[in-house]
């Protein structure tokens, strides 16, 4: 246990708070809490174009942003043509969406156990419910 309480401080550590589904996800999917955080060390531990500043920006731009589907493919091709033409380097580019798939990717894992844990809760104190055995 001490493995998956190092995961989960690392993590919260990287994220400035503890979240139950981080602490859920290290206790249970020690491997995958490992995966998430070499990809993490990929997007912001390297030095690349972008600061931690601008990386935030990203998480913020990623997490305001959900509608990306194939109708809009268009109008972001018009918007990338436009950046490059401006200067925007494609390997800027490339980086930022990197940086985007971590909160867009991992959000939906994050909220989906965060509402277990506290569907699990509810069931603890309404119904008595008991956490199942392996």
């Amino acid at each position: 246990m001490n493995e998956q309480k190092a995961l989960w401080e690392d993590i919260a550590s990287r994220r400035g708070r503890h979240y139950p589904a981080h602490k859920f996800i290290a206790e249970k999917f020690p491997d995958y809490m490992e995966a998430l955080l070499k990809l993490d060390d990929v997007i912001r531990a390297k030095e690349r174009r972008f600061d931690e500043k601008m990386h935030e920006l990203f998480h913020i731009l990623s997490l305001a942003v959900e509608g990306s589907n194939p109708h809009n493919q268009p109008h972001l091709k018009q918007h990338l043509k436009k950046g490059l033409k401006l200067g925007l380097h494609p390997e800027s580019i490339a980086e930022a969406l990197m940086v985007c798939v971590n909160p867009s990717g991992s959000k939906v894992l994050t909220y989906g156990v965060t509402c277990m844990l506290e569907a699990i809760e509810e069931l603890k104190e309404e119904e008595n419910w008991q956490y199942p055995e392996d």
